[in-house]
């Protein structure tokens, strides 16, 4: 159901980000707001800095390069689904499926809460190849013992993508499209953009790769394929759907129980995949390339936010500071 009203603390957070793109803080943006009474969606803006972008405007439809919204709308969720369904648990060690892994002490459960002590970053990317990168993510040196605090990891991700890779004996593009994106009636998210590269929002404009559009921005994704760190591409529309079957408990995702562990689940403010930066009862994940979502479980609402902030540069710390202002006001009321 799309609503055509919106509340108090909605209103302003339309007024925020139309004037974040009225200073050029972004050129544009898509967002909308899911709750019991609807959904409402809004456009603002242009495409891009550049020509043919600077242009055109943005509008529904439009595919945004998710980047780490990866982790959580297919890593995480085929994981858990996995998890459910028995096929690995929790304390699965991650050497257990991929045997070439160094360390026999690392679980599943350690890579969805960023406490593997693996490494944020791959140090010299750009001077690997495909292979020694693969071979890397194996025997890189980690960084503090497991579960002894928390440290946000790609590595753990693209790892928790090939343990997904092993067990369901298909591509991450094919089995998150077979158990999320087509029982979610997610038709537009794909690692493969889908037709026209005009309905692309353009993300940095780099001397390596000049002004990127339509292909994935993250280097490490770039150069490995489909990753369960980042890659996935999406519209607003497709979004909401995801948020909805979150808020709404679907089972076309999980049973009452695997939602009661996301929502129970917190060791340094995070859950499984999720981070609980914005209190016990949310659920909160951003991509590197200016996007968000943000859920309050309790509340039973949700606000997501694309952007291509790093266009067509990545010095872009203002939408930071003003996206967890925008954040902050959604979660609490006006009156805070």
């Amino acid at each position: 159901m799309i609503r055509a009203w919106n509340d108090k603390n909605e209103t302003v957070l339309d007024e925020m980000a139309e004037q974040l793109v009225r200073d050029q803080v972004i050129w544009g943006a898509s967002w909308g707001f899911v709750s019991d009474q609807g959904i409402r969606l809004k456009y603002a803006g242009k495409q891009g800095a550049v020509v043919p972008y600077c242009d055109q405007n943005v509008e529904a439809g439009m595919y945004y390069d998710l980047a780490s919204l990866t982790k959580v709308i297919g890593t995480t969720t085929r994981i858990l689904q996995l998890v459910e369904k028995g096929v690995i648990s929790l304390s699965t060690p991650v050497k257990e499926i991929l045997n070439r892994f160094s360390y026999g002490d690392v679980t599943v459960e350690h890579l969805l809460l960023h406490s593997s002590g693996l490494p944020a970053e791959i140090r010299n990317k750009e001077s690997w190849s495909r292979e020694n990168l693969l071979e890397y993510l194996y025997t890189t040196p980690r960084e503090r013992e497991a579960g002894e605090g928390f440290l946000y990891s790609d590595v753990g991700f693209i790892l928790l993508g090939k343990i997904i890779e092993s067990l369901d004996e298909t591509t991450l593009e094919e089995t998150f499209r077979e158990h999320i994106f087509n029982p979610l009636g997610m038709m537009d998210t794909s690692y493969l953009v889908q037709g026209s590269r005009e309905r692309c929002i353009p993300t940095e404009c780099t001397e390596q790769r000049g002004c990127i559009c339509g292909e994935v921005h993250d280097s490490k994704a770039y150069l490995l394929g489909q990753c369960g760190s980042a890659g996935l591409f999406s519209t607003l529309e497709d979004m909401v759907k995801f948020v909805k079957a979150y808020l709404e408990h679907s089972r076309l995702l999980f049973g009452e129980e695997t939602f009661e562990k996301l929502c129970s689940t917190i060791k340094f403010e995070r859950t499984l995949g999720w981070s609980k930066e914005y209190g016990k009862d949310t659920l909160y994940h951003t991509g590197f390339t200016g996007t968000s979502i943000l859920m309050d479980l309790k509340g039973r609402k949700g606000f997501v936010l694309l952007t291509n902030r790093i266009h067509p540069s990545r010095n872009n710390e203002e939408f930071l500071r003003k996206r967890k202002k925008m954040n902050g006001i959604y979660i609490r009321k006006i009156s805070d």
